[in-house]
């Protein structure tokens, strides 16, 4: 437990490496205490091979997501370059997304909400936000993929259309979760605490910079505690992304 903490108070102390040895650390603490609500670190520990393409999902989606903030200029990185980029995009992302999901998974067992799916019967509202969530998540994805390989420079609507997900995949877990306005609450808690933690440290430590972007207008560039706006808005999609990978890759097969 006091490894991640360690690594918090060395990026707050200006230490430049401190990311990685952070969310391995909290993935293995918060993933040891989560082990009996079988999260992520249980999977890796029992069923490899799933958690292995859960790992691969989670970094090949990453990997085009930092592409396109790299390419136009929503942040960069002064330490990285070359092969030591394998570095951020095997490491970094995969492992800051499995330290959110175990945090998420920390904090609804405590404001009991664990995460169990369920069956609610199939309404025409159910369906459609079904298909619509699952629909908006594609063209995500579609237009960050697009923008990296250089096919389309919307930044504009690449955010629209996340935005439009996390408002849609919030309204789906209303069909599949119990007491889901309770787990909506945690899913915003988790962001703003995985916000203050994964960037505050980063405000001193400058592993990464962020820029600031004209197409987000003067609002979502404004400055909040170190971390631009855009970034806290941000943190909502990069709570409920891990979880939409793990929902599909990971624990989908196991509702009944």
């Amino acid at each position: 437990m006091l490894g991640w903490i360690g690594f918090a108070f060395a990026g707050f102390n200006g230490f430049s490496y401190w990311y990685g040895g952070f969310v391995l650390c909290f993935w293995v603490a918060f993933g040891t205490l989560n082990v009996s609500q079988r999260s992520s670190f249980w999977l890796a520990c029992h069923r490899k091979t799933l958690f292995l393409l859960f790992y691969v999902a989670l970094a090949s989606s990453a990997f085009f997501a930092d592409r396109f903030g790299v390419i136009f200029h929503l942040w960069f990185y002064p330490l990285y370059e070359g092969v030591w980029m394998l570095w951020v995009y095997l490491v970094l992302y995969p492992f800051g997304g499995l330290a959110v999901l175990e945090l998420l998974y920390f904090l609804s067992a405590k404001f009991g909400a664990s995460l169990r799916f369920v069956a609610h019967p199939a309404t025409f509202w159910h369906i459609f936000f079904d298909v619509l969530e699952s629909l908006l998540f594609i063209m995500t994805l579609g237009a960050l993929i697009l923008g990296v390989i250089g096919v389309t420079a919307a930044v504009p609507l690449v955010g629209i259309l996340a935005l439009l997900w996390v408002v849609s995949a919030l309204i789906k877990m209303r069909f599949h979760i119990r007491h889901s306005a309770h787990y909506i609450l945690v899913v915003i808690l988790t962001a703003l605490c995985a916000t203050f933690l994964h960037e505050f440290p980063n405000t001193v430590a400058h592993e990464w910079i962020y820029q600031a972007v004209p197409a987000f207008g003067l609002l979502l560039n404004y400055v909040l505690l170190g971390v631009p706006l855009w970034v806290w808005v941000g943190y909502c999609w990069l709570t409920l992304f891990p979880l939409r990978l793990w929902i599909f890759v990971a624990l989908h097969p196991r509702i009944k």
